[in-house]
């Protein structure tokens, strides 16, 4: 499993909790609202016991209704990624004349991922028991207030606030989302008074339980198929004391006494996304030689400096994760102002900081040569819209506007051929599919069709197998504009190789994926599809059986890009960055699912 497919695993159960706590958060804003204009604090009074007696028990059953959730998704994990994680060695098996024992037949790793699952969902439902906020006092000291205690307190408080007539109701509404959205609710031991934002908690119980089963895997893959030695995987950004053992082979004792597994600090230890692989002697491959190594390690530890301050690559993705924080409370601050009915004012300004923050976060991410991870951001769920209008921002600055920027597109559709043979490019390719021989089969074939098709407007089209990277069939002779048609090779990869195949074409203006493809991966049965665009950008996409046809993609792709605010000015800043938002929009109900390398 890559990098990128590991930090997606949580996703879903993080965003359950990151519901629970804007949900949390949103009705004590709503009851302050309801509240905070009365004109004597007898009004409250009267009718606390009642509210905060209804408001305890909606509070109890999102707690329940997010853990059941927690647990359905929990079984999603460890039946169909443990399942790929488990098969992910069949051709490994298949050489060295073994038998894979099927999964379901396995009693021993069945027993291990049951195991795991009680022992998670135990943990979620302790976490859901100590939930509360960590507040910081002006003398820089935490106090911890469990959840329905931080919850009376504060009513008592802003209401009492209000109706004294000591503070504005903005000043008190303003106050008490700051209170929350700069903690967050968090798990609390209160003994020892370590703290998570609960997402996070949730997010690292997941991934440890999901670890111990992969190890297991591997473990018993090395042991099957007769091997001591264990590829340790590579992932760009690795932490320093990581960087030194990643992507190279050790033996199981190795692993503990130079990789540290086992240890909070080492080898999936916490928040490590590095695996160790059964090395099959003879059959596998290193991903990557001793040389490459060392040259991507001096590329990512040779700092690059931003506002005059130097950033390995290591440092640079987690000053970007600092910044994907910041962000998401700016979003939470909003939706709460708003929902707070707050001073319109207020939420203008802090609309122009998000701004602000995304366009810091941009250019950041630009200079350190880094993808963005929206996504992350964009994990929160929330809706409506965070960005200042042109009308809003001529009201806070007396001009016009802020100008974004626009991605450049190249001329005549002829490739950037000084990115597609750099190192970079190549890179975009690792850890694609798991397998080094697929992935740099993909690079080898993507970089044939760029190639090939330079300075034209005509598609080339490979499908090749999942296991193993050959061709089964393509189409690289084609002249229609855009579009590649199916001939005999095509019609006999799919009719002879169903679910092992990856679809990988060429698209010459830059367009990430359209409705005819993902159409296309749906009844050829892709595992998944991949799009080489002449200007170096890759994207990898794919859809589940709830399926929509090419037709909504495309017209919700087109509507996205027609998009404008209140002042008619376009939503999007170009068709690309609408075209992606339109296909992240029906993801949820359509099964739908890019990736941009």
């Amino acid at each position: 499993m890559t990098q990128g497919q590991l930090e997606k695993l949580p996703l879903k159960i993080s965003k359950i909790f990151s519901d629970l706590e804007i949900r949390i958060m949103t009705d004590i804003v709503r009851r302050i609202k309801e509240n905070g204009f009365s004109t004597a604090s007898s009004d409250w009074q009267i009718t606390r016991l009642q509210q905060l007696g209804k408001s305890e028990e909606d509070i109890k059953k999102w707690i329940q209704e997010a853990l059941k959730a927690s647990d359905e998704e929990m079984d999603r994990i460890f039946s169909d990624e443990a399942y790929r994680e488990y098969y992910g060695y069949d051709r490994y098996y298949k050489v060295s004349g073994f038998e894979q024992i099927p999964l379901e037949d396995n009693v021993p790793l069945q027993q291990t991922i049951e195991a795991v699952k009680r022992q998670i969902s135990g943990e979620y439902k302790n976490l859901a028991n100590s939930m509360g906020f960590a507040i910081r006092g002006a003398d820089g000291r935490i106090t911890y207030s469990p959840l329905m205690e931080f919850y009376r307190s504060t009513m008592d408080g802003a209401v009492m606030d209000i109706v004294s007539g000591a503070f504005s109701y903005n000043q008190v509404l303003s106050r008490t989302i700051k209170k929350m959205t700069d903690s967050g609710v968090r798990w609390i031991d209160y003994d020892s008074g370590h703290h998570n934002r609960i997402d996070v908690a949730v997010r690292r119980a997941i991934m440890t339980g999901f670890r111990q089963v992969q190890g297991k895997i591997n473990e018993q893959v090395a042991k099957d198929l007769g091997t001591d030695s264990y590829e340790v995987t590579y992932h760009v950004g690795a932490r320093p004391e990581h960087q030194k053992w990643q992507g190279r082979v050790w033996t199981m004792e190795q692993l503990q006494s130079v990789c540290g597994l086992g240890t909070v600090t080492g080898l999936k230890g916490a928040n490590c996304y590095h695996d160790y692989n059964a090395f099959i002697p003879g059959v596998s491959v290193r991903s990557y030689t001793d040389k490459q190594l060392e040259q991507m390690m001096k590329e990512e530890n040779t700092p690059k400096t931003y506002n005059g301050k130097q950033y390995t690559t290591y440092e640079a993705l987690q000053q970007q994760r600092r910044m994907e924080t910041a962000m998401r409370k700016s979003r939470q601050d909003i939706k709460l102002l708003r929902e707070g009915g707050a001073d319109e004012m207020e939420v203008m300004l802090k609309k122009a900081k998000y701004q602000g923050q995304m366009q810091t976060y941009r250019d950041f991410s630009e200079k350190m040569g880094l993808p963005e991870q929206m996504k992350r951001v964009y994990q929160d769920g929330l809706r409506g819209r965070f960005m200042p209008t042109k009308t809003e921002l001529a009201e806070m600055q007396g001009e016009s506007g802020i100008s974004h920027k626009r991605i450049p597109k190249e001329g005549k559709y002829s490739i950037n051929r000084k990115l597609i043979e750099s190192n970079g490019y190549k890179r975009k390719y690792n850890g694609i599919t798991g397998d080094s021989n697929v992935d740099d089969a993909l690079y080898k074939y993507a970089k044939t069709g760029l190639v090939h098709r330079d300075g034209t407007n005509y598609e080339d089209l490979y499908i090749l197998s999942r296991k193993t990277g050959k061709v089964l069939g393509k189409n690289v002779s084609g002249t229609d504009s855009f579009g590649v048609r199916v001939n005999k090779s095509i019609v006999d990869a799919v009719k002879n190789n169903q679910g092992d195949l990856i679809g990988l074409h060429t698209h010459p203006d830059g367009t990430p994926p359209t409705g005819s493809d993902f159409e296309t991966a749906f009844k050829r049965r892709y595992s998944f599809g991949t799009v080489a665009c002449s200007d170096g950008s890759v994207y990898t996409y794919g859809c589940s059986d709830r399926f929509a046809s090419a037709r909504i993609i495309d017209d919700t792709i087109e509507k996205f890009k027609k998009l404008v605010d209140d002042s008619g000015k376009k939503m999007y800043s170009n068709d690309i960055e609408a075209h992606l938002a339109a296909i992240e929009s029906l993801r949820k109900d359509y099964g739908i699912w890019y990736e941009t390398r």
